[in-house]
């Protein structure tokens, strides 16, 4: 059966271990330890975790993750600097031209997008984007994709063990 395979790699994970706790560190430091916390939040639903429990625990842990991010370009954009040599310059003028165009909706939009939501956090940091117009869209946006991966992964999890 599929969820005989599924298991040991859902059940191995590094953050897996630690339940709730291991899932609110996985949200909050996604941008440096790329884990995907749709993986840990899936294996903790599979172990029998309450669904209201993992959407508070990643809600929360993302969203601080993502202030935690933008103060990590807002102070002097050290990672942002070691980001732009696997780039070229070209690009990284279009994301600020991005941000500067688009604002709040790129910010949004790339919430949902793994890997970008971090870069477009370091980048409104780097631009001093204004914090609370960054915070109230980013805070919408990744409550919104926790919702999403939570119901979308218990449903996986219904289906594959039928």
């Amino acid at each position: 059966m599929l969820i005989d395979f599924l298991r040991p790699i859902l059940e191995n994970p590094f953050f897996v271990k630690y339940g709730l706790l291991g899932l609110f560190l996985n949200a909050v430091f996604a941008a440096i330890i790329p884990f995907p916390i749709v993986v840990t939040s899936t294996a903790l639903l599979l172990d029998g975790q309450s669904e209201i429990a993992v959407f508070t625990v990643m809600a929360i842990g993302s969203v601080i993750g993502g202030v935690v991010t933008y103060f990590i370009g807002y102070d002097g954009g050290k990672i942002y600097n070691i980001l732009r040599r696997t780039h070229r310059d070209d690009h990284h003028q279009k994301s600020f031209a991005w941000l500067n165009k688009y604002g709040w909706s790129i910010i949004f939009a790339l919430s949902f997008v793994p890997i970008l939501t971090e870069v477009v956090t370091i980048i409104a940091g780097v631009k001093k984007y204004d914090f609370k117009k960054f915070v109230i869209t980013m805070s919408i946006a990744r409550v919104a994709s926790a919702l999403a991966m939570v119901y979308f992964g218990n449903m996986f999890l219904q289906y594959i063990k039928t």
